[in-house]
């Protein structure tokens, strides 16, 4: 690092990767809104669409915070945030969640980007002497 540059705490990175994600996930919920009504997109289309847009989200804020916090597993803590967030939301609005059907798929499609994003991001440095 700079000298002048301090390292952000870790629970910075972890807010930092979970804002990120659930900004890449509403605009994309926007994009594909738009999609839909537009005709562009069909409504059997769309479920693949949004949880291709899950793994996304969940890959870009857990990639975040593995390259703040240089701990691998931090993309799969981003990915516990941002499904306990739209778990959370989704109670509150509807008040229940179909496990068996398609909410458990955007649970495990947000999972497997949590984990691409511990696999994918940057190995941890070593310094030299």
């Amino acid at each position: 690092m700079a000298k002048g540059r301090k390292k952000p705490a870790v629970w910075q990175g972890f807010l930092a990767g979970s804002l990120l994600s659930l900004g890449v996930y509403l605009l994309g919920l926007l994009f594909l809104t738009l999609l839909l009504v537009k005709g562009t997109l069909s409504e059997n289309g769309s479920f693949p669409m949004v949880a291709a847009l899950c793994v996304l989200a969940t890959l870009s804020g857990g990639l975040l915070t593995v390259r703040l916090t240089l701990q691998r597993a931090g993309g799969v803590l981003t990915a516990v945030v941002f499904l306990s967030v739209l778990l959370l939301a989704g109670l509150g609005i509807w008040e229940e969640i179909a496990w068996l059907g398609r909410g458990g798929i955007l649970l495990l499609c947000g999972l497997a980007g949590g984990l691409l994003a511990g696999v994918a991001g940057p190995k941890g440095r070593r310094r030299r002497k």
